[in-house]
């Protein structure tokens, strides 16, 4: 197995979420069915990944969905658009950039810690594979307000339409930084741009339902604090018109029931609460949110 040049501490302050849902994505990758083949998955997550991966309640079931819906999206829109420019904020270890098809005149931005992108680096590099894109690596920390400097100095152009992914790490957020956040988003995007994300409604945070997992994530050190109740109402604040579906349902249509596996005939926009909300939204006009 390829190994990392990063020391020890290093490889740790990467953190629990990359490494599991790396390892979701290979075991995912293992099955006959799968809905997603990614090669590289078993390489970046190992033995960490792999240990992780055993403490989860549904085999990463909302992990797995979550990818295949944004896999649908980003190359849907992408191709039915022509746009050339994505960017992935807090990408992790994806690695969409290699295993899905894009046009060659694509440009895919990854910002994430210096740390996990140099880890993915070594491992990608020492397994000589080339991305299907133009791939540029942007060292940021998202927490600050200066990330879009870096995202520009790396030749975004905010005049042109874009598709941003954000994936798994709203709900580690306080509700500040995601409304910070989805603001310097939207400053970035030009009209006709897209954009996507995972979110939690607050009910799951308080869900007998929903106790094992939270308790999980919080005994873990990443407990998920930020929470969208309405997210077509807030994205509309910041210029966006957006649609919101239910990893719940989405799990049905892909045959990957997801926790807290309540029964299709019983999903209502109240149990449907209890899941994470797979939203899509394009780039409308200038908000009236306070950007």
């Amino acid at each position: 197995m390829a190994e990392s040049s990063l020391t020890p501490t290093q490889k740790a302050s990467i953190g629990y979420t990359a490494y599991m849902t790396a390892a979701v994505r290979a075991h995912e990758s293992q099955r006959p069915d799968r809905l997603f083949n990614d090669p590289w998955a078993a390489s970046l997550a190992g033995a960490e990944g792999e240990r992780r991966f055993r403490q989860l309640e549904d085999a990463g079931g909302s992990i797995i969905v979550r990818t295949r819906f944004f896999d649908e999206f980003l190359q849907s829109t992408v191709n039915q658009w022509s746009i050339r420019q994505l960017v992935m904020p807090a990408c992790g270890l994806d690695t969409r950039a290699f295993r899905l098809s894009w046009p060659a005149d694509t440009i895919l931005f990854e910002l994430d810690q210096p740390d996990l992108l140099r880890y993915k680096e070594d491992i990608l590099q020492a397994q000589h594979v080339q991305p299907r894109c133009q791939r540029r690596l942007v060292a940021v920390d998202l927490t600050t307000a200066s990330w879009p400097t870096h995202l520009l100095e790396a030749g975004y152009d905010p005049s042109l339409p874009s598709v941003w992914l954000v994936e798994g790490l709203l709900f580690y957020l306080p509700n500040k930084a995601i409304l910070q956040l989805l603001g310097l988003i939207s400053r970035l995007s030009s009209p006709q741009s897209w954009l996507a994300f995972d979110a939690i409604h607050g009910a799951m945070t308080s869900s007998p339902f929903t106790q094992q997992r939270m308790e999980r994530v919080t005994r873990l050190g990443v407990p998920w604090i930020g929470t969208i109740d309405d997210p077509v109402a807030l994205l509309a604040s910041f210029g966006w018109q957006a649609s919101v579906t239910s990893s719940a349902r989405k799990g049905y249509e892909y045959n990957r029931p997801v926790y807290p596996f309540i029964p299709r005939d019983q999903l209502t926009p109240e149990t449907e609460k209890l899941y994470h909300w797979l939203v899509t939204a394009v780039r409308q006009h200038q908000a009236s949110h306070q950007e």
